[in-house]
């Protein structure tokens, strides 16, 4: 499945292996294509957290890398690293 730059109605899933009902901290880390990073603050649902993307998120096209990064009762936790690449549309 191909996707595109600046689309919303997106979500991004990334399941963690790990019971996250105690979870106080759930965030999904990226880095784009350019190295630039940063960070969203994503739900929790079981093992997994979700973030709904907007249009404006994914702004540039190439391979963009996700991580997982949980808190547990004080301590940290990261996932393994996805990629996924996004095109530009038409």
């Amino acid at each position: 499945m191909q996707l595109f730059t600046n689309t919303g109605l997106l979500t991004i899933t990334l399941d963690t292996g790990q019971d996250l009902t105690n979870a106080t901290v759930t965030k999904i880390l990226y880095k784009k294509p350019n190295g630039e990073t940063g960070e969203w603050n994503a739900s929790k649902s079981d093992t997994a957290i979700t973030y709904d993307v907007s249009n404006k998120d994914i702004d540039i096209p190439g391979t963009w890398q996700f991580q997982a990064y949980v808190e547990i009762g004080g301590e940290m936790g990261r996932g393994e690293i996805v990629t996924q690449t996004f095109n530009k549309p038409l």
